[in-house]
C-alpha cells in the first residue's frame, strides 16, 4: 500500500514538473515580442489590435507594438539583443531594464534592432498657442506633457518628441515638454540624438540636455 502511495506521489510530481516546463515563458524574439514582469503598482498593457489588461504577478510575453502604461506602476522589460557575429553572438544576452512613471509603446525591427521605448500620452492640445492674429510668433509653453523613468543594464532607446536617448546600463529620465525634450542622466552615460538635425551629444551622470522643438 505504501509503495503504491509513493509511486502515486512520484507520478503527480512528474506531472507538475512537466506542467511547469510546458508553461515556461518563451524568450523575447527580435522584432516580434518582448517579455515583461510586474515590479510594483499597477501596469496596464494593450497589445496591438487587442484588449487592455492589467499585468498580474505572472510574467507575460507580449508582441512588439504593445502599449504599456506604467503611470502608476513599474515594469521589468526584457528584449532580444541586436544581432551579433562570432564570439559576440555567444555572449549576447537579453536586454533588461525597468520603466516607470509614464506610458510608452515598444518598437523593434530587423532594421532597428535596438528596442525603442516611445513615449506616448499627454494632452497635446495644451501645447497649442493662441492664433497668430492674437499673439504673433508665440512659442509653445514650457509645460510637461509626459515623462518616463528607466533603469537597467540593457541597451534601449527612449524616444521623445524631439530627441532619442540610447543607453547601455544606466538610469535616466526622458521628459517631453510642449517646446522640447529633456533627457536627464542619474547614472551611466547616454547618447542623445536631436531628431531634427541628427546631431548627437553625450550626457553623463548628473547632467541633462534639452532639445528644443522647431
Amino acid at each position: 500500500m505504501r509503495a503504491r502511495f509513493i509511486a502515486g506521489l512520484a507520478a503527480i510530481g512528474a506531472f507538475v514538473v512537466a506542467g511547469v516546463a510546458d508553461a515556461r515563458l518563451p524568450p523575447p524574439s527580435l522584432g516580434r515580442s518582448v517579455d515583461i514582469g510586474l515590479v510594483s503598482g499597477t501596469v496596464i498593457v494593450t497589445p496591438p489590435g487587442g484588449h487592455s489588461f492589467r499585468l498580474g504577478t505572472q510574467d507575460q510575453n507580449i508582441p512588439v507594438g504593445s502599449l504599456i502604461d506604467t503611470t502608476h506602476g513599474r515594469v521589468d522589460l526584457r528584449a532580444a539583443p541586436p544581432p551579433a557575429l562570432g564570439a559576440a553572438a555567444v555572449a549576447a544576452r537579453v536586454e533588461d531594464a525597468q520603466f516607470y512613471d509614464g506610458a510608452f509603446r515598444v518598437a523593434q525591427s530587423a532594421t532597428r534592432p535596438v528596442a525603442q521605448i516611445r513615449l506616448v500620452g499627454g494632452r497635446l492640445a495644451a501645447c497649442a498657442a493662441p492664433t497668430a492674429d492674437l499673439v504673433p510668433h508665440r512659442k509653445p509653453p514650457h509645460k510637461v506633457l509626459r515623462l518616463l523613468w528607466a533603469s537597467g543594464s540593457g541597451r534601449f532607446q527612449t524616444v521623445g518628441r524631439y530627441s532619442a536617448a540610447t543607453v547601455l546600463g544606466t538610469k535616466w529620465l526622458t521628459e517631453d515638454f510642449c517646446d522640447g525634450t529633456l533627457v536627464r542622466v542619474s547614472r551611466g552615460v547616454v547618447a542623445v540624438e536631436n531628431l531634427a538635425t541628427h546631431t548627437t551629444v553625450t550626457v553623463r551622470a548628473g547632467q541633462s540636455t534639452f532639445t528644443p522643438g522647431p
